[in-house]
């Protein structure tokens, strides 16, 4: 039974429109995918060098045994918002003489090909062949790396129940965050170190073998855990569609129909993204979005460099700007023939994706607020981001979308989903996050830090000023090819 789960998952996979029709598309991911994978086995292998260079006063092996226990919160955070959870492919199941056990294997052991669940091989196995076998000995290293990959595997099976839960009732996902929020505050402030239980069982671990049973106990009980649960819950009823928190709270946003036409389109746009699956991933992205900063804002390393700073603070403030903006109409094709047939004007369909994308991003600038605990030149410079992205990036998304032609399925899961992403999604990028560095960059050599910021500020400030004149330019450029978007949003495969 197992072997036809697998056999339909191949052909679903290789038969599938994204597959076939879009070569191009799968060449460059993969590239990118190549690099990414490269550079992460690289790392491995330099990883305790690096270690010692950070903390120069403590072994690799130390040092890491510390911090591991973040790799494992950040993955599990990653994981929530971008591992999909495969609920609603056995519904085609149901009704055949198949027992509710076997697609609850099937379910739980398809999660094991996530892309989470080989990093350690690449980022961790060459750490442990190389230094801990010089350091400890060979059955110590293997010890070693297997209580690392169980613990990825804990994390992995661990997922599967809290993302159902998390997604029955989406106000645990703040839970979540303010958890793991709550835990690198305690940490930070030496009030509760999470850190030090880390090094604590590492070194148990080191000391005595036997301790590798908590980490594969805890992937065993969540196994079985997950089998009680999927079989309590594989019923057409459970996996049918409710009424979400997100349809309850688009009906207490309708005050927005009080700001005429463009409160209208963008009350209806609010409804679109909180009532589709893909379009709703984007908004349970924003707070990696957030958290980003905490990766780089506390290292000396960053801080030193102004223009990677203002790439950061481009990404932290305009996160949701630039992943939602990036298929801005896209996003309405696959009803853009009756909005272009509708009594809606067409600049007033610009304005309101215009406050779509502004609006997100003032209410998200002041949860960066806090970065300013690790100085305030970080402070400044999401300042002077934020204008900019309001000023330049919003305007240039309105006008780069007359390019996106691709059609959109928002019923479908954004993870492995490359429907409705071209080529031009992965240039847009690169403008969107590299020219305000570009631009900070020269002039704070030149002149200092503080004419810099000024000057990104600045063009932030002129584009918010001429924002009615940029408008109407991307309108002008949509009214010349509106047709052939609307084509192109036709074309289904």
């Amino acid at each position: 039974m197992i072997k036809w789960f697998i056999q339909h998952q191949w052909k679903q996979a290789i038969r599938s429109s994204i597959w076939q029709k879009n070569a191009a598309l799968n060449i460059i991911i993969g590239f990118f995918m190549v690099i990414m994978l490269l550079y992460l086995l690289a790392l491995g292998f330099f990883l305790d060098k690096l270690l010692e260079d950070i903390v120069k006063d403590a072994n690799a092996d130390i040092t890491l045994s510390k911090i591991i226990i973040y790799y494992f919160l950040f993955t599990f955070l990653m994981r929530f918002f971008l591992q999909s959870l495969p609920a609603m492919e056995i519904i085609p199941y149901l009704h055949l003489r198949i027992k509710r056990s076997t697609i609850a294997w099937f379910m739980q052991f398809k999660s094991l090909i996530s892309f989470f669940n080989f990093i350690p091989f690449l980022l961790f196995l060459p750490f442990a062949l190389g230094y801990m076998r010089e350091e400890f000995s060979g059955f110590q290293s293997f010890i070693w790396f297997l209580s690392v990959f169980l613990f990825e595997l804990t994390s992995n099976f661990m997922l599967i129940y809290f993302k159902r839960k998390f997604t029955l009732n989406p106000k645990l996902i703040l839970l979540l965050i303010g958890a793991i929020g709550l835990i690198i505050a305690l940490d930070k402030f030496d009030l509760f170190s999470i850190s030090n239980i880390s090094l604590w069982y590492f070194t148990q671990l080191n000391a005595n073998w036997m301790w590798i049973f908590l980490p594969l106990f805890s992937t065993i009980f969540f196994v079985f855990w997950n089998l009680s649960m999927i079989q309590k819950n594989s019923y057409l009823d459970d996996l049918s569609p409710k009424k979400t928190e997100g349809e309850n709270l688009s009906a207490k946003l309708n005050l927005l129909q009080n700001f005429g036409k463009t409160g209208e389109l963008v009350l209806g746009e609010i409804k679109l993204i909180l009532r589709n699956k893909r379009s709703k991933s984007v908004v349970f992205l924003i707070p990696f979005f957030l958290l980003y900063g905490l990766f780089f804002y506390p290292q000396d390393l960053y801080n030193d460099k102004m223009g990677f700073l203002v790439f950061v603070g481009i990404f932290v403030t305009g996160g949701f700007l630039i992943a939602y903006g990036q298929y801005l109409m896209a996003w309405e094709s696959s009803h853009f023939d009756f909005i272009l047939s509708s009594n809606i004007g067409i600049h007033d369909y610009f304005k309101a994706k215009y406050f779509l994308l502004v609006i997100p991003t003032l209410i998200l600038y002041f949860f960066t607020i806090p970065y300013m605990y690790f100085g305030m030149k970080i402070f400044w410079v999401n300042f002077a981001a934020l204008f900019y992205n309001l000023g330049v990036n919003a305007p240039l998304l309105l006008y780069t979308a007359s390019y996106n032609k691709k059609r959109m399925d928002l019923s479908k899961g954004a993870m492995m989903n490359y429907q409705g992403v071209g080529v031009n999604n992965f240039i847009l990028v690169l403008p969107l996050l590299a020219v305000p560095a570009l631009i900070f960059w020269p002039i704070s050599v030149f002149f200092g830090h503080i004419p810099a910021v000024l000057t990104l500020g600045g063009l932030g400030v002129l584009g918010l000023i001429f924002n009615q004149s940029l408008i109407k330019f991307a309108v002008n450029n949509f009214k010349k090819k509106r047709y052939q978007i609307a084509e192109g949003y036709r074309q289904k495969g």
